[in-house]
């Protein structure tokens, strides 16, 4: 009888554990069906361009994707390309964390997160920065940043270094794709030139992103 029970114990564990495992493989797949686009060192795989608007401590950057490597289809329309038609945005919403003058230089170092959206619609309008955050996220990061602004004639240079802490698969013309793998960096760099901060925007940018040596899965 005690051996009975001790049988019957054993396959309900047994079935458990088999349950648990069909689970855990059923969420690890949710995305390994899908293309990844990788995100490879030292060839630019992302172009951005953007605009800024910084109030304070806090500074808010979008904009759209301009290319993605791997990825034929970045627009909704083939003869206008803009923030309109772009179906992939991004908005950084970053604090700054220090800030140092040298002569007519000001270096200013801030960190955050960036959110890239996959959005077939398109629509999105410079005048509207909330409208780079519609459609699906697909990519969130990680975000450090520093800029070295000529403060004389207002240029600047930036350097950002993004670790992807989540991502999902979106579907683009019957395809399955995901942008870059979690745990994964990606080097930025910008060039662009500030205006009147009391003005709309603070500013335009545009620039490139490469990836960076890290593990991934």
């Amino acid at each position: 009888m005690r051996a009975n029970k001790l049988l019957a114990v054993a396959l309900t564990l047994g079935l458990m554990v088999l349950a648990m495992s069909k689970l855990l493989a059923a969420s690890h797949g949710h995305n390994s069906g899908a293309q990844v686009i990788a995100i490879p060192e030292d060839n630019p795989a992302l172009e951005f361009v953007g605009q800024f608007i910084n109030t304070g401590t806090s500074s808010h950057q979008f904009g759209y994707i301009a290319r993605i490597n791997g990825l034929d289809q970045v627009f909704n329309n083939a003869t206008t390309k803009n923030e309109s038609t772009a179906m992939f945005t991004f908005f950084t919403d970053a604090t700054t964390v220090h800030v140092f003058v040298n002569g007519p230089l000001k270096i200013v170092e801030r960190t955050g997160t960036t959110t890239i959206y996959f959005n077939p619609v398109g629509g999105a309008s410079f005048t509207d920065p909330n409208s780079f955050q519609v459609g699906t996220p697909i990519v969130v990061s990680d975000y450090r940043q520093q800029v070295v602004a000529d403060t004389t004639t207002n240029p600047f240079v930036t350097t950002h270094l993004n670790t992807i802490t989540a991502n999902e698969s979106f579907q683009l013309s019957g395809t399955e794709y995901r942008l870059g793998t979690r745990h994964q960096s990606f080097r930025t760099h910008y060039l662009g030139h500030a205006i009147d901060p009391a003005a709309p925007a603070s500013g335009w940018f545009g620039g490139n992103a490469v990836g960076v040596d890290g593990d991934n899965d």
